[in-house]
């Protein structure tokens, strides 16, 4: 089953996005277990709308830098980059 972790709104230039992590079940064979999802959506704030999913990243079980990281990353530049914090 999916766990939802953590759930944030940011908004850059006036556009919003929607990010998610959840903690899930890895479906890779050599890595098998548990680990935290971070997806990030357009979103249409007024439709309260997911729009088109544009960021996939990934973090150990219980972590939550790379929510942190995306989060920020929309909110400075409006996309994910590799900028090191």
């Amino acid at each position: 089953m999916d766990n939802s972790v953590i759930k944030s709104y940011v908004w850059h230039n006036g556009k919003c996005f929607f990010v998610s992590t959840i903690e899930r079940d890895s479906s890779a064979m050599l890595n098998p277990g548990r680990y935290n999802e971070t997806i990030v959506w357009e979103y249409d704030w007024a439709k309260a709308e997911r729009g088109k999913m544009i960021h996939q990243g990934e973090d150990g079980k219980g972590c939550i830098g790379t929510h942190l990281r995306v989060c920020k990353d929309f909110y400075l530049c409006g996309m994910a980059s590799d900028i090191e914090y």
